[in-house]
């Protein structure tokens, strides 16, 4: 693996080892302090909402700058002082401040880090799948370590941990390659302007719009899994070890995937795995509604594969196909909006009190939005032949981020 690649394996390792810790049991340990089901969907909610203002502007900046690895810097910075905060804040208030303000910052790195990978696996020639696995998983190796580690010593560990292993993923970003120094920093407002006016070109596009609406509600169908699936385990008397171990079940199933993303993106396309990822959704969460036995909730944990990956996939190599160079950051700041943001975020507001008055039957919410993803990844094989959606010039600096 070349160097660039290693590197960015690093860095998309050690952010799959905070996720791997903060999905499973990050509810459960706002539970913990005192927070109910409806309170917990807000707070988590408001931080995805709030990134609707942050990434884009993150993204355009980033772009503009040709400089995403200083971006990606700032806000872990921000992401590490929030978790670290919240070993020691006990109040409701601060709390929220605390989680809200790094669930916002750790919303922005992310398309960050991912046009990057996808940018560079372009240009370097090696498969980008192969370096996203890393993520996939040391998010097992979270999983299972936060199980471990919650059966142990209980909840109280989550947010020490958590802060940690956000140390490391400041590291790991900070050893990603730097841009040419030098660059005239008079050219940030002219550039600004010029990276904005082809953000509204590509968002008058109504083949991204239809892409944005399928992708974030495959993404956003898995916010009652993400926010309360640990708790509802737990009510269910599955043990700290036992949740440990079925949540990297699917993430097993996507790092399969992941080894070989591009032969199977050259099979399939960008659309259809969309259009895959939406159907599992609607058969994952329906499965999951009414609390099947054991043996049936590790069939479903698999189709996580296909929920999960597969969109993701999709996502990815539409992105990169169909959004020129220059706009790469942005447009997956826009695709983490509408993900993880809005979506993700109107669904994770609903989930809290649907969640409190109905159980588990709330996965049929999470169901119906596969369903409408399913139709609307269907239109866009329709609409896009697999070509640029705007014209631009290539980045100037290309091999940089």
């Amino acid at each position: 693996m070349e160097k660039v690649a290693f590197r960015l394996a690093c860095a998309q390792a050690a952010a799959g080892l905070v996720g791997g810790i903060y999905t499973p049991f990050f509810g459960a340990w706002l539970h913990w302090r005192g927070l109910n089901p409806s309170e917990i969907g807000v707070l988590l909610a408001l931080g995805m909402l709030l990134r609707v203002a942050v990434a884009p502007v993150s993204g355009l900046v980033a772009d503009a700058r040709n400089d995403r690895r200083g971006a990606m810097l700032a806000l872990c910075s921000v992401t590490f002082l929030g978790y670290s905060a919240l070993i020691f804040v006990h109040a409701p208030l601060w709390i929220f401040v605390a989680a809200i303000a790094a669930n916002i910052a750790s919303g922005a790195v992310t398309p960050l880090l991912e046009s990057v990978s996808v940018r560079l696996s372009e240009v370097f020639k090696f498969d980008y799948g192969h370096v996203r696995l890393w993520a996939s998983a040391t998010f097992v190796l979270g999983n299972i370590g936060s199980g471990l580690a919650v059966s142990r010593w209980g909840l109280v560990i989550v947010a020490p941990w958590l802060a940690a292993v956000l140390a490391l993923n400041l590291g790991a970003i900070w050893l990603l390659p730097a841009p040419p120094a030098g660059r005239p920093r008079s050219d940030l407002m002219p550039r600004l302007r010029a990276t904005l006016a082809e953000a509204r070109e590509l968002l008058r596009s109504r083949v991204f719009i239809v892409f944005l609406a399928a992708a974030g509600l495959d993404q956003g169908s898995h916010a009652v899994y993400y926010a309360l699936g640990g708790l509802h385990w737990r009510a269910l008397g599955y043990s700290g070890n036992l949740i440990g171990v079925l949540w990297p079940l699917g993430v097993l199933a996507e790092i399969a995937l992941m080894a070989m993303s591009l032969h199977v993106f050259r099979i399939v396309g960008a659309t259809r795995l969309l259009m895959l990822g939406a159907g599992a959704c609607a058969l994952r969460w329906t499965i999951m509604a009414f609390d099947p036995p054991l043996s049936t909730v590790i069939l479903a944990q698999f189709l996580h594969g296909e929920t999960f990956a597969m969109a993701h996939l999709g996502a990815m190599y539409f992105i990169l196909k169909a959004v020129p160079p220059r706009l790469a950051a942005t447009a997956q700041s826009l695709y983490a909006v509408c993900a993880n943001g809005i979506a993700m975020g109107l669904a994770t507001l609903a989930s809290g009190p649907l969640y409190a008055a109905v159980g588990g039957r709330a996965y049929l919410l999470m169901a119906a939005m596969g369903v409408a993803s399913l139709a609307l990844a269907s239109l866009l094989s329709r609409q896009w032949h697999g070509g640029r959606l705007t014209e631009s010039g290539e980045e100037d600096a290309l091999h940089t981020i």
